[in-house]
């Protein structure tokens, strides 16, 4: 009971409200008969803010900002015995010919790689930087690696699309000391491709571009 806290603390508060049911307290409390007799003999003067927290339920569900990292994390599937790690398919670095995404003869990878600098940085790309920029970091990261290993890739300009790095990680499955140098990062650029490909990915972009409308 706020009067009975206000009467206990002797206050006499001035109330401000943010968001409709705040506003629908506030004014019961300023028009409540007992708060109007202790406002006239209260000595310590007070403001009080109620905030209204009726949307904190929709946070939950809600689509946030445009985070790489945000989505990988919640369209992969968990790693086993990981609440905070995905499992991340890693056919597309061997010979093996399969078109079934859950394919459990390879090893998954995962996105923790705390050994592998650029993948860490890449990690970091992914969590600060938005989807556009994150997707050109990744290539970037891809690109010095296939030419430190002096593999033949060809840079190219313009939007960066799945297709595009999924063929450059292919140079990387033919040159086993390539692929050990830089695996790490592979497994975080395989999880991004993996992400954008995903279904899921495009029904995010349509409830966040609806939840953005609904904002404005």
């Amino acid at each position: 009971d706020l009067d009975a806290l206000f009467t206990a603390l002797g206050l006499r508060e001035e109330c401000f409200a943010v968001g409709t049911l705040s506003r629908v307290i506030a004014t019961e409390l300023a028009s409540y008969a007992s708060a109007r007799n202790r406002r006239r003999t209260a000595t310590n003067k007070a403001s009080v803010v109620f905030v209204d927290r009726t949307l904190d339920l929709v946070g939950a569900v809600g689509h946030h900002g445009d985070s790489l990292a945000e989505k990988i994390l919640s369209v992969l599937p968990k790693l086993p015995g990981h609440k905070t790690d995905v499992m991340v398919n890693m056919v597309e670095l061997t010979a093996l010919q399969t078109t079934d995404e859950t394919c459990s003869i390879i090893a998954p990878g995962c996105l923790a790689q705390p050994n592998d600098p650029a993948a860490r940085a890449l990690w970091e790309s992914f969590m600060n930087l938005k989807q556009k920029e994150a997707v050109m970091e990744a290539r970037r990261h891809l690109v010095e690696a296939a030419s430190r290993e002096n593999l033949p890739i060809k840079m190219s300009m313009g939007r960066v699309t799945p297709e595009q790095l999924s063929s450059y990680i292919k140079l990387f499955r033919n040159n086993l000391k390539a692929l050990e140098n830089h695996c790490g990062l592979l497994q975080l650029v395989l999880a991004m491709i993996q992400t954008l490909k995903h279904p899921q990915t495009a029904k995010w972009d349509n409830f966040l571009a609806f939840e953005r409308l609904l904002l404005q």
